[in-house]
C-alpha cells in the first residue's frame, strides 16, 4: 500500500482530527496536526498533503493567498460547511463538505499520492532527472543527487508553468516576491548559481535559457 510520508491536518475541532487519525491508522497512514499554515517549514511544503478544516470564507481565502505566494494548491484538501462560497480565482484544490465520507477522502489521499509520485520525476533536463517534490536533481547517468534551495525549487516550478516564457520583472514578483523596480543583480546571481547545477557548461546555456528577454527551460 502507496503510504503518504508527509500527510498534515489543520483543525480548529481537536475530536474530528482525533477521529481521523483512528481511520487513517486503520489504512496505515500517519497523519500529524498543526496549529496553522505558517507552522509547517517551507522545505516540507511542497512535500504534503495538507487537510483544512475550514469554518470561514475568511480563512479560506487567508490559506489561498498563502498557497498562491508558493504557487501550489494541488495538494490542499479542504474539508468545510457547504455554506462556505469557495472564491471565484481558479484554484486547484479539494473541497469536502461536512459532513465528511471517510471513504471519499481516503480515495482521493491516493489519488492525489499517485500524481504526486509520479509527477516527481517526470521532468527531465538532459541527463538531470528533476524531483519537484524532494528539490533536487538526479544525475541519470552516475546517480549523484544535486541538492536544490528552495528559492531555485520555486524558480524550476515557476519557469516550467510559464509555456511562453517569464521575464525578470516576473520572476522577480512571483519567486522572490519583490518590487519590480528593484535590482535584479540577485535574481541573476540566482539563474547563474541555478545553471551549474543544470547545465553541462553554464556559461554557454542550453537548458535554462534567455530568447527576446524571457527566460525558458528545455526539457528532455
Amino acid at each position: 500500500m502507496t503510504k503518504v510520508k508527509n500527510l498534515v491536518a489543520i483543525f480548529k475541532r481537536n475530536l474530528l482530527f482525533f477521529e481521523l487519525q483512528k481511520l487513517f491508522k486503520k489504512e496505515g497512514f500517519k497523519i500529524n496536526l498543526k496549529k496553522d499554515l505558517k507552522s509547517i517549514k517551507k522545505s516540507n511544503f511542497q512535500n504534503s498533503i495538507l487537510i483544512f478544516e475550514i469554518t470561514s470564507e475568511n480563512e479560506l481565502r487567508n490559506i489561498l493567498s498563502l498557497s498562491k505566494k508558493n504557487q501550489n494548491s494541488s495538494n490542499f484538501i479542504f474539508i468545510m460547511n457547504e455554506k462556505i462560497k469557495p472564491p471565484t480565482e481558479s484554484f486547484n484544490f479539494k473541497i469536502l463538505n461536512q459532513p465528511i465520507m471517510f471513504n471519499d477522502l481516503l480515495i482521493y489521499i491516493k489519488t492525489l499520492e499517485t500524481t504526486l509520485s509520479k509527477e516527481k520525476l517526470n521532468v527531465k533536463f538532459g541527463n538531470k532527472l528533476y524531483d519537484r517534490l524532494n528539490s533536487k536533481l538526479i544525475n541519470s547517468t552516475s546517480g549523484d543527487f544535486i541538492k536544490l534551495t528552495d528559492l531555485e525549487n520555486k524558480l524550476i516550478n515557476f519557469i516550467l508553468n510559464k509555456n511562453d516564457g517569464c521575464t525578470k520583472s516576473e520572476i522577480l514578483k512571483n519567486v522572490w516576491e519583490h518590487a519590480v523596480k528593484l535590482d535584479t543583480h540577485t535574481m541573476e546571481s540566482l539563474i547563474y548559481r541555478l545553471r551549474k547545477k543544470i547545465e553541462d557548461d553554464p556559461n554557454q546555456p542550453r537548458t535554462l535559457i534567455q530568447i527576446n528577454k524571457k527566460y525558458y527551460l528545455n526539457c528532455g
